[in-house]
């Protein structure tokens, strides 16, 4: 398992770490043969390891705004 440490570098630093830690996410999720669930546009898809799709929810344009006010400081 990873050391969890925390952070003060830049704000390039920080989107770098946390690129990494949601690809080492998925990877785990699909070597263990689990679905994988992200947002896509406006949707919330859960994708099955046999590819199948399944929509768990459609964003409104004032969740999508909600969602983008989140940014890294």
């Amino acid at each position: 398992m990873r050391k969890i440490t925390e952070s003060y570098g830049s704000r390039k630093e920080k989107q770098k770490l946390f690129s990494q830690a949601g690809m080492i996410a998925v990877r785990t999720t699909q070597n263990n043969n689990l679905p994988l669930t992200y947002a896509y546009e406006n949707k919330v898809i859960k994708e099955y390891p046999d590819g199948r799709k399944q929509i768990l929810a459609t964003l409104s344009d004032y969740s999508q705004k909600i969602l983008k006010k989140f940014t890294i400081k």
